[in-house]
């Protein structure tokens, strides 16, 4: 009766442990976690049991492919954490056992959808949309948007300790994408200091009394402002769209631009972004000079 209380112990502080980690998967596997505890089963067998489940319907409702893939990433990252802290983290038979198990679960594949010209704005709406924004601080939110094609929740996540040394009047800044990973976009560095300057974070670039901002706050400020100036809403992600589709109209290179877009894959930011009827001349710099002239003039 004891081994079993003095397991059940040990279980509770490994999914505790494993609850805690802080990282993109973190409200994901919060979902995991729940579902082993409550039905008391060992990580690797909840995670099979995990992986059915949330393949089928609840309450009249199906979790989308890319919402599978998610789900599963995250509690597969969980599980390989606990084996790689367990007593059996040096035995090979017993890795490669588990990840057979894992690959079990397979990811849905996720066919990727042209973005139509309806959800990217053109260059002068860019230009409108950036310089009629009267919220400083959704301004400044935007035009980084338009800027680096980032999603709203990488922009977001951002902390000072992210930023590099500038050199040639750019700074490098680490952007932790899908999955953790890791990628670096450029970002002027005058325009760092101004938003050093408006937000004054301590840990965040983009910092709010001392805490993040909320994505979907964030998202339903930039709507506004855009509904205010352009007669529609816009949202994060088109502005990412926008970014994307006047790069490749630029002629750059695809490859380069699905690495700055954190696309594994190439020929998905291809498929996403087809003829999009913008000029090859008509690029973010030209709009980023302009604005930043503006800027100094004020």
């Amino acid at each position: 009766m004891g081994d079993k209380k003095e397991q059940g112990a040990r279980m509770e502080a490994l999914l505790e442990e494993l609850e805690g980690i802080r990282d993109v998967y973190r409200l994901d596997v919060k979902q995991f976690i729940g579902f082993v505890r409550e039905r008391k089963l060992p990580i690797v067998e909840g995670f099979k049991e995990y992986a059915a489940w949330i393949e089928e319907e609840h309450e009249g409702k199906r979790y989308s492919p890319a919402t599978i893939n998610r789900k599963l990433t995250a509690a597969r990252s969980r599980v390989r954490y606990a084996f790689k802290h367990s007593a059996f983290a040096a035995d090979l038979r017993r890795r490669y056992q588990l990840e057979e198990i894992l690959k079990t679960a397979k990811l849905k594949k996720i066919g990727a959808a042209a973005v139509p010209s309806s959800k990217v704005l053109d260059i002068e709406e860019a230009r409108k949309l950036v310089k009629q924004v009267k919220d400083t601080t959704v301004k400044l939110m935007v035009t980084f948007l338009v800027r680096t094609g980032v999603r709203v929740s990488e922009m977001l996540r951002l902390e000072l300790t992210d930023l590099g040394a500038a050199k040639d009047g750019l700074v490098p800044v680490r952007v932790t994408g899908k999955g953790g990973k890791e990628r670096t976009i450029h970002v002027k560095d005058d325009f760092v200091e101004r938003l050093r300057g408006h937000f004054r974070g301590t840990t965040y670039l983009f910092e709010h009394n001392g805490k993040r901002y909320n994505r979907i706050s964030v998202t339903n400020r930039i709507k506004h402002e855009a509904l205010r100036t352009l007669g529609r809403e816009v949202t994060a992600q088109q502005l990412r769209h926008t970014w994307a589709a006047i790069q490749i109209k630029r002629g750059r290179s695809v490859n380069a631009v699905a690495a700055l877009l954190g696309h594994s894959n190439p020929a998905y930011t291809a498929l996403m972004y087809p003829e999009t009827g913008l000029k090859p001349e008509e690029s973010f710099l030209e709009l980023e000079k302009m604005d930043d002239a503006e800027a100094e003039n004020k």
